[in-house]
């Protein structure tokens, strides 16, 4: 290995030099010992943390490839999972490593902030689903590389789309998506948690879907009419009643059932709620809220009623939503106040104001006094 052009004080000539020691010793037949693979991987993590010039950067690269060429795949998984977290790996060893066995590939495609979208566009088109289901798990993924992703028409890759919530997915994608899940259960149920759905493309997808939703429950687990169902059932109606200026709020049976089981598995949050109030789902929502804040069904009825917004601002101050959130569920509630009108401008400064003022504590104590 010639490290002749590097500068006698380089710190990176005594790490390749480790490096390269490491690597020697683990490709021998009698060396395959998991302390000596510790050492090898430590030695190329403390290397990729050192700033390298352009020329050590190809250096590094060129050592690392051919050492990843001749490793074993339990090593080049354990490897790329230490190096998918660092950022001043060369970008030609993270498109090796990408472009490896899945087992290799799959944290790098997933969390290498070094592959940008274009790097990963030309993975899209030069590697199989595999690859494609990995990427559509990134965070930040943009427009375009959605748009392809969704062009390969896999459904595992759709659904990790619809799953991931660390990215926006935009209308155009929504659209292909959406006549995706017309064919496939498993995707419409992501899909329909999500809040970039319009009440109108939750609807469609819903009548399209419904009867073959509960045909798929009772072919899977031998469910016929009952609680799952019903469930869908009670969502499908919730969605037509949005278009509808409906006196009664009470959310049936189905719904609060199905509250109770998101709350259990954590699945209830404020992000959730809004989602659903986003969808028109305003019976769905007072279910949630209902489950969320351990209030009577009747009690949420009346507070999400009140023009002033009082009952509401002490409900989230109570448990613990913010203020921009407070706002937004005030606004997107307001079909359950004056027949759906406009809120007018004192109405929201007044709920605001209200909001402001009551401290935790209180609000707090005003719900448990209500209680007994």
């Amino acid at each position: 290995m010639n490290l002749s052009f590097m500068d006698n004080e380089s710190k990176v000539a005594p790490l390749l030099v480790r490096l390269y020691d490491s690597e020697r010793i683990s490709s021998s037949s009698l060396n395959k010992s998991s302390e000596i693979k510790l050492e090898l991987s430590d030695a190329v993590c403390e290397l990729m943390e050192q700033e390298l010039s352009p020329r050590e950067a190809e250096l590094v690269a060129d050592v690392m490839i051919g050492m990843m060429r001749r490793a074993e795949l339990d090593f080049r998984k354990a490897l790329a999972q230490r190096l998918a977290a660092l950022e001043n790996v060369p970008l030609r060893l993270v498109l090796n490593m990408a472009s490896d066995d899945i087992e290799v590939a799959g944290s790098v495609l997933r969390e290498s902030a070094v592959l940008t979208d274009i790097d990963l566009i030309y993975i899209v088109k030069s590697k199989g689903a595999e690859h494609w289901r990995q990427i559509a798990r990134r965070q930040g993924l943009g427009e375009k590389l959605q748009g392809l992703l969704v062009e390969m028409d896999d459904e595992q890759t759709a659904i990790n789309l619809a799953e991931n919530e660390k990215i926006i997915i935009p209308a155009f994608v929504l659209e292909t998506l959406s006549d995706m899940a017309k064919r496939s259960d498993a995707l419409a149920v992501p899909l329909l948690r999500r809040e970039e759905v319009s009440p109108e493309m939750a609807r469609s997808l819903f009548q399209f879907v419904g009867s073959e939703v509960k045909n798929y429950i009772s072919q899977e687990y031998g469910i016929h009419g009952g609680e799952i169902a019903k469930a869908v059932d009670d969502v499908l109606l919730d969605f037509v009643d949005a278009t509808k200026d409906e006196d009664d709020l009470t959310p049936t049976s189905g719904m609060l059932s199905d509250a109770m089981r998101q709350y259990d598995k954590g699945l209830i949050t404020t992000k959730t709620m809004l989602g659903t109030l986003r969808r028109g789902q305003l019976k769905l929502f007072i279910a949630q809220f209902s489950i969320y804040t351990d209030l009577d069904v009747k009690a949420v009825i009346e507070i999400v009623g009140q023009t002033s917004g009082q009952g509401l601002a002490i409900a989230c101050k109570a448990y613990n939503i913010n203020k921009e959130d407070f706002m937004s569920i005030f606004l997107l509630s307001n079909r359950a106040r004056n027949n759906g009108q406009m809120i007018e401008i004192n109405q929201m400064s007044k709920a605001m104001e209200y909001f402001t003022k009551v401290s935790q504590e209180m609000a707090l104590n005003i719900i448990r006094n209500s209680k007994l």
